[in-house]
């Protein structure tokens, strides 16, 4: 019986002592939840941080799309100096790089030949006017026919156009340049032939530059004889113009060539240039640095400024180039587009403009995007 009471007592205590601890760790866990909550209201009455931003103010504009293209300055006049005659050279007056003048002689073909033949082509010239006006004479008297003189006449017109030819040629044994520019070869020297129509030098203008460009399919229908074009090389620039464009595509490239006057820029023959041509002009579009677009998969976000807080704002972006995109749809012309300080934000985060809200990169309107 004893035992009995034993175990009773000993299974009551044990009861005792888990009720205990149940009720010491109900105490625990409210104090603690008491901390927390203690915590938290500390925490919201804390004033609530704003975090300094940068914003623009959105404003329509033009939008302009300057396409880049390349290519090689040439002169656009030359002449190729050939000879009209086979003959031997006697002498060549001018050197690679020598600047010459319209009408200035270049090179002396021998003319020992033609002269020769010169004065024997004039000594019948002579002798046939002779004979015409003693045929004249004696016609007036009776003593020949007037198909006599008439023939005589034929003779001397005949004798006078081969004089005529033969001075001509004897002309060509000097060849002279026919525009001002500069040598830019010599293949011939003294001694040597020249045959007929053999390449002898060439002469460039430098003060008539143009380059060759080649442009897409994509843009060759947005170009025009009035379509502005900027040239650029190194440092130099310049407004130039189209002068020809052809309207066959380069066999094996697909590319288009339009010939732009360089218009005045220093460059020498050979000098790549780029080539801005002006494809596209849009009114009233909103435009933004394109830097300020959040991507993720098929979404572009921004953040703005509404009454004192963050928003997100999703977009539709059309064409960005030059650091600038245009807006298709998602903003509106007086929103508060954050430039600076995005990276701290989240959805409806309090802010503070730090700048003035005005417009940010006026260039953004005009781009330009390269081709290779």
């Amino acid at each position: 019986m004893f035992k009995k009471l034993f175990s009773r007592l000993s299974v009551l205590f044990w009861v005792v002592l888990v009720c205990a601890g149940g009720v010491l760790m109900v105490f625990r866990i409210h104090a603690r939840l008491e901390a927390a909550a203690a915590n938290t209201a500390a925490l919201e009455s804390v004033e609530e941080t704003a975090i300094p931003v940068d914003v623009m103010k959105l404003n329509r504009r033009d939008w302009e799309v300057w396409r880049s293209y390349y290519g090689q300055a040439k002169a656009g006049r030359s002449q190729i100096v050939s000879s009209y005659v086979k003959e031997i050279v006697q002498e060549v007056n001018v050197k690679i790089g020598d600047r010459v003048k319209a009408g200035q002689v270049l090179l002396t073909l021998s003319s020992q030949d033609q002269r020769a033949l010169e004065a024997a082509l004039r000594s019948s010239y002579e002798d046939s006017v002779k004979e015409y006006k003693r045929l004249s004479e004696l016609q007036k008297s009776g003593g020949v026919s007037q198909a006599q003189v008439e023939q005589a006449h034929s003779r001397m017109k005949g004798e006078e156009a081969k004089l005529q030819a033969s001075r001509s040629t004897l002309s060509r044994t000097q060849l002279k340049a026919s525009i001002d520019g500069i040598i830019a070869s010599r293949l011939i020297e003294p001694g040597e032939v020249a045959g007929e129509n053999r390449p002898l030098l060439t002469i460039i203008d430098l003060k008539d530059l143009e380059a060759e460009i080649m442009v897409s399919r994509r843009d060759i229908m947005s170009l025009g004889l009035d379509t502005p074009v900027e040239i650029l090389s190194d440092s130099a620039r310049t407004m130039g113009t189209i002068r020809r464009i052809s309207p066959e595509a380069a066999q094996g490239s697909g590319l288009y060539a339009v010939v732009v006057g360089l218009n005045g820029l220093e460059v020498l023959p050979g000098t790549h240039v780029e080539a801005r041509f002006l494809v596209e002009r849009q009114k009233d579009l909103l435009v933004i640095p394109s830097d300020v677009v959040q991507r993720r998969e098929d979404r572009a976000t921004v953040y703005v400024v509404e009454d004192g807080r963050a928003r997100v704002r999703e977009i539709v972006t059309g064409e960005g180039q030059n650091g600038a995109v245009a807006v298709v749809e998602g903003l509106d012309e007086g929103d508060l587009l954050v430039l600076r300080g995005r990276n701290m934000l989240s959805e409806g985060a309090l802010v503070k403009i730090a700048n003035e809200a005005g417009e940010e990169n006026p260039e953004a309107g005009r781009a330009a995007e390269k081709q290779p």
